[in-house]
């Protein structure tokens, strides 16, 4: 008897982590001493084809760093974690590899900021992870503290720790040979989905999912926040000697007061909320579409080009997430072996009679309904466009 195979994935889990005060100041020096090597790294490769016309490997990259650890005044690097360092010259090294194939832009500088994140790689013949208390033992750090959401499944192989703008610290655990749970048969063959920046998506079934209002729910308080951090950036302009007016030279920093700072948090605490009600609102509706159909069209859209817009059209179209909600799709299809097909951007869904296949090539923008002029069938656009798609 054949014993039928397992179809296995990779995949990551992303979980709430909690590290001490300890833990917390510690992965704060690691945010910026990875910013540093990094650099470091860049300017080393930099120098090297300048000079030499020499592409340093990672090998290469690495001794050097070794031995710039070694040196007094580069003691606190030696003093942190090594195997975050490890994993920075490694993404330096791939973000070269990906530019020399054109895949990628030519890798930058990072600036400093306060969110950060860094990777740990988890050694496989020990057991670093307790999956059912959710702890996890990290060189130097201790035992970081995650909150247990789903069951961890399949052999984890990296896990990166990092923190938002508000302030929370999160981990991401990626996981190989997960095995992938069989969806019952789907309930319908196929659907199209039309996707727009006031309706995020509207299906062949006529089945609206609306925007996130998160956004709208706290623009008031947010645009309370900003003006008076707008207030407070200009003051510390003028005590630092700057022209309010300009924007600031590069090298100089401000002093910030207190004030300034907890504006800052409370800011980033909305947003942070605004982009959880948008995450939990797509994972649903992706989830939903991918249960019940076999095949699944939408629209192959330029969302870069429409994200260059007018301001309140980015703002929607932001809003909207429709890169994320086709980035979804297409991994979430690929689990369950459903099929995404996307239809050509210049494909005239939205003009073509679903009845008959009339054009009414005159139709704009701002008419969310018409009239075929051949058969006489009445369309609500986007219901249409998703039917043609």
């Amino acid at each position: 008897m054949v014993k039928e195979s397992i179809r296995t994935t990779e995949r990551a889990y992303r979980v709430r982590c909690y590290p001490t005060k300890k833990q917390a100041r510690l992965l704060a020096q690691l945010f910026g001493a990875k910013r540093w090597v990094w650099n470091w790294g860049l300017r080393k490769k930099r120098e090297a084809y300048r000079t030499r016309k020499e592409n340093i490997s990672i090998n290469q990259l690495s001794n050097e760093f070794t031995q710039l650890k070694k040196q007094p005044e580069y003691a606190w690097l030696d003093a942190l974690p090594r195997e975050p360092f490890i994993q920075v010259l490694r993404d330096l090294n791939t973000a070269y590899t990906n530019f020399f194939a054109k895949r990628a832009r030519y890798p930058k500088a990072k600036k400093r900021e306060y969110a950060g994140s860094v990777r740990f790689k988890l050694d496989q013949r020990r057991t670093q992870v307790d999956r059912e208390a959710g702890r996890v033992q990290l060189d130097r750090l201790g035992k970081v503290k995650f909150r247990v959401t789903e069951e961890l499944i399949g052999r984890l192989r990296s896990v990166t720790i990092s923190r938002d703008s508000a302030g929370r610290f999160f981990m991401s655990f990626t996981a190989d040979q997960v095995p992938v749970k069989s969806l019952p048969a789907p309930q319908i063959e196929s659907v199209g989905i039309d996707q727009g920046v006031k309706t995020l998506l509207v299906t062949s079934a006529n089945e609206r999912t609306a925007v996130s209002r998160a956004l709208e729910v706290k623009a008031y308080r947010l645009r309370r926040y900003q003006r008076s951090q707008a207030r407070k950036l200009r003051a510390a302009m003028v005590k630092a000697g700057l022209d309010p007016s300009k924007p600031i030279p590069k090298g100089i920093k401000l002093q910030k007061s207190k004030r300034f700072e907890r504006n800052r948090r409370r800011i980033a605490r909305l947003h942070a909320q605004v982009g959880d009600a948008r995450r939990d609102l797509l994972h649903k509706a992706t989830t939903s579409l991918i249960e019940r159909h076999a095949l699944i069209g939408i629209e192959n859209l330029n969302v870069k080009g429409i994200m260059k817009g007018l301001p309140r059209v980015r703002r929607l179209a932001g809003n909207a997430c429709m890169g994320e909600v086709r980035r979804q799709l297409k991994y979430k299809a690929a689990w369950y072996e459903r099929k995404l097909i996307l239809v050509d951007r210049f494909f005239p869904s939205s003009q073509l009679c679903s009845d008959c296949g009339w054009q009414y090539k005159d139709l704009k923008l701002s008419q969310r309904s018409w009239q075929c002029a051949q058969c006489g069938a009445h369309h609500d656009r986007d219901h249409n466009a998703a039917k043609n798609i």
